[in-house]
């Protein structure tokens, strides 16, 4: 039976160490839209959580989150790296999908949209990624798939760990030709 409880407790492990990489890891091919963008913890909370650590309402991050993917998609026509048609496909995907919208935006042109700095953001991210996985590890306990010690222990590690502000390094918006750490299409 012991092994059993193991397994849980692995993927507390894993999803804390996931979100040490990133949250691109699952879009880093293709369309943004695909995977996972906080890998274990869905955009939704995740953007939930981040605008009660930046003290802003929901509703004002998600619309600075979606005017920063539509200005970065406007840029990649600018930047003749994708074709309009493409681009209308994605504002629209962006507008009805926080999770596109999340991939698509820039962690500069939200904070401004915000009136907040960069690293005012990336505060708010980190705290809210903590904040989540820490209800995920006393959950976890709640139903009796982890132990108090264990849960403990990956609390000391989580306390430890860096976790990614806004976007994690290197995770660009997958538009562009691959410049600043940027995934463009088709690479």
């Amino acid at each position: 039976m012991k092994s059993f409880r193991k397994v849980p407790l692995l993927a507390v492990i894993s999803l804390a160490a996931l979100l040490t990489v990133g949250v691109g890891a699952a879009s880093a091919h293709g369309r943004p839209d695909q995977g996972l963008g906080a890998r274990g913890i869905g955009i939704s909370p995740l953007v939930t959580q981040s605008a009660k650590e930046l003290g802003v309402t929901r509703a004002e991050l998600k619309e600075a989150i979606v005017d920063s993917a539509i200005a970065s998609v406007d840029q990649a026509v600018e930047d003749e790296d994708i074709e309009a048609d493409e681009a209308d496909e994605l504002k629209a995907d962006a507008g009805d999908n926080l999770r596109v919208a999340y991939r698509l935006s820039r962690t500069r042109t939200v904070a401004s949209n915000l009136g907040v700095s960069t690293a005012k953001l990336n505060s708010g991210f980190r705290a809210a990624r903590k904040t989540l996985l820490l209800a995920k590890i006393d959950r976890a306990v709640a139903n009796g798939d982890l132990t108090e010690e264990e849960a403990a222990g990956l609390k000391e590690r989580l306390a430890d760990a860096k976790l990614p502000g806004y976007k994690a390094a290197g995770c660009g918006s997958g538009l562009g030709n691959g410049s600043s750490g940027e995934r463009g299409f088709g690479h």
